[in-house]
C-alpha cells in the first residue's frame, strides 16, 4: 500500500507538470497571436483605404509591401527635387550677391533644371557662372577647353564650391581676349539638356539648335526612328544575322531620361554581314519609337552593340501590355532603387530577353536620341513582346521628371530601304 501512494503521487506529479507546460505554451500562444493582431492592425491602418478593403489578409500584407516600397521611391524623388531646389536658390543667391559664399535657405517655388549657366560682363572682365549637377561635372572642361584653347583667352580665375549634389563653378576670362562666338558656343554646351516635349526649343523639333553637334537631329537623311509599313517593305530570305550573347557583370543607371544596364564584362556578340558587333548596354523607351504600319506599342527596348571600326548596330524590341517580362522580373529591385551613379548589380543575362530571331525589319538609320549620328544598322524584331503595366510604371517612375514618355516621334525615311528577313537562324 505504501508503495502504491508512493507510485501514484510520483505519477499525479507527472501529470501536474505536463499540464502546467501545457497551459504555459498555450497562454504563449494566445499571446502571441493578440501580439500579431494588434501589430497587423496597426500595419493596415497605415495603408490608405481603397488599398485595403475586400482583400485577404496574405493580399494586404503583400499591398502592404508594395505601399512602403511605392513611399520609398516618392522619399527619393523628393529628396531629388529638393537637392535642385537648393540648388537653383543657391545659384541664385549668388548672382544677388556677386559672392562666392553660397546658401541654400533662399525659398524658391519652381525648379529648374541642371546644367544652368549665365555670363555676366563687368568692366574689362567677362564672368562665367556655371551649376551642374555631380554626375555633369565634364560641362566645366569643356567650357575651360573652348575658352583657352578655341577662344584662346586668357583664364584670370577658376573655382568652385559644392552645396549638397550641386557643383558651383566660377570662371573668368579678359572680355578683348575672349572669343564672344565661343561665348555663344559655351551656352549651348551648358543649356544641351533636351527633353522630348512638343516644345521647339528643347522638344525633338529644336535638338539640332541646342548644340552645332546635334545638327543631324533635324537635318539629317538617315534619322530613327521610322514606321515600318509594308509598304515600303522589301522581303528577303537570307542568313545575315547570328547572335551569340551570354552572362556577364553589369551596373544599372538612370540617365535621366532613360534607364540603362551597362555591361562590363564579355556579353559576346552578333555578326552582321561577317562584321562583330559587341553588346555594350540596353536602355527602355516607353511608348515605342518605332511604330509598324502606323501602330505605337507600349515600350521599346534598345541593345546597343558596337563594332571595332566604331560602328553602331541597334536591336530593338517592340512590347505591348501583357504578362510580365522575365528580363525586367530580374531587374525589378534595381529598378526601383535606381540612382544617378553606376549600381553595381552582379552578372546579367542578355539572353533573358528572350526575342524572336525568325522575323525581323533592318535599316540604315541613326540614333535617336542626341547627337542624332547617322550610320546605325538597326534591327527591329518582329514579333512584340510583353510587359505589364507595373513594370512600365516602374521604368515611367525611375527617370527624371519630364521624361516619362521618351520616345521621339517618326521621321522620314526619304527613300530608304527597309528589309523584312524571314529565316531561321
Amino acid at each position: 500500500l505504501i508503495v502504491y501512494v508512493k507510485h501514484s503521487k510520483k505519477k499525479s506529479s507527472h501529470l501536474n507538470a505536463s499540464q502546467s507546460r501545457s497551459v504555459d505554451r498555450k497562454t504563449i500562444e494566445k499571446n502571441r497571436r493578440i501580439q500579431m493582431k494588434d501589430l497587423y492592425s496597426e500595419l493596415n491602418s497605415l495603408l490608405p483605404q481603397t488599398s485595403r478593403e475586400s482583400l485577404a489578409l496574405p493580399d494586404q500584407l503583400d499591398e502592404a509591401a508594395n505601399y512602403i516600397k511605392k513611399l520609398q521611391v516618392n522619399v527619393e524623388k523628393k529628396r531629388e527635387r529638393k537637392r535642385k531646389l537648393l540648388a537653383t536658390a543657391a545659384f541664385e543667391k549668388l548672382n544677388s550677391t556677386g559672392s562666392s559664399s553660397m546658401s541654400s535657405s533662399v525659398d524658391v517655388s519652381m525648379p529648374r533644371r541642371l546644367p544652368r549657366i549665365e555670363i555676366q560682363e563687368t568692366g574689362p572682365v567677362l564672368h562665367i557662372f556655371l551649376v551642374t549637377s555631380m554626375e555633369h561635372k565634364f560641362i566645366f572642361h569643356e567650357i575651360t577647353r573652348l575658352i583657352t584653347e578655341e577662344a584662346g583667352a586668357e583664364m584670370t580665375h577658376a573655382g568652385y564650391s559644392i552645396v549638397d549634389d550641386a557643383v558651383f563653378h566660377t570662371l573668368h576670362c579678359k572680355v578683348e581676349d575672349c572669343d564672344y562666338g565661343a561665348g555663344t558656343r559655351i551656352s549651348e554646351i551648358a543649356e544641351t539638356p533636351y527633353t522630348y516635349d512638343q516644345n521647339p526649343e528643347n522638344g525633338p523639333k529644336g535638338w539640332s539648335k541646342l548644340d552645332h553637334q546635334w545638327k543631324p537631329c533635324n537635318n539629317g537623311k538617315l534619322q530613327s526612328p521610322i514606321d515600318l509599313t509594308n509598304a515600303r517593305v522589301s522581303r528577303a530570305h537570307d542568313e545575315t544575322w547570328k547572335i551569340h550573347h551570354k552572362p556577364a557583370d553589369a551596373v544599372i543607371l538612370s540617365r535621366g531620361h532613360d534607364i540603362m544596364v551597362s555591361w562590363k564584362g564579355d556579353t559576346g556578340k552578333m555578326m552582321i554581314h561577317r562584321t562583330e558587333f559587341k553588346l555594350v548596354q540596353c536602355h527602355w523607351h516607353s511608348p515605342s519609337e518605332h511604330t509598324v504600319n502606323g501602330t505605337r506599342y507600349d515600350m521599346e527596348l534598345h541593345m546597343v552593340h558596337t563594332s571595332a571600326e566604331g560602328q553602331t548596330a541597334v536591336i530593338a524590341v517592340l512590347y505591348k501590355l501583357g504578362r510580365p517580362n522575365e528580363f525586367l522580373t530580374t531587374l525589378e529591385n534595381e529598378i526601383k532603387t535606381v540612382g544617378k551613379e553606376e549600381k553595381e548589380i552582379g552578372i546579367v543575362d542578355p539572353r533573358i530577353i528572350g526575342f524572336h530571331t525568325d522575323k525581323f525589319y533592318r535599316y540604315v538609320g541613326s540614333l535617336t536620341a542626341p547627337p542624332c549620328t547617322e550610320g546605325v544598322i538597326w534591327t527591329v524584331v518582329k514579333r512584340v513582346n510583353t510587359v505589364s503595366m507595373e513594370q512600365l510604371a516602374a521604368l515611367r517612375d525611375a527617370v527624371d521628371d519630364g521624361f516619362e514618355r521618351n520616345s521621339r516621334p517618326t521621321q522620314d525615311t526619304n527613300g530608304r530601304s527597309v528589309w523584312l528577313y524571314e529565316t531561321n537562324v
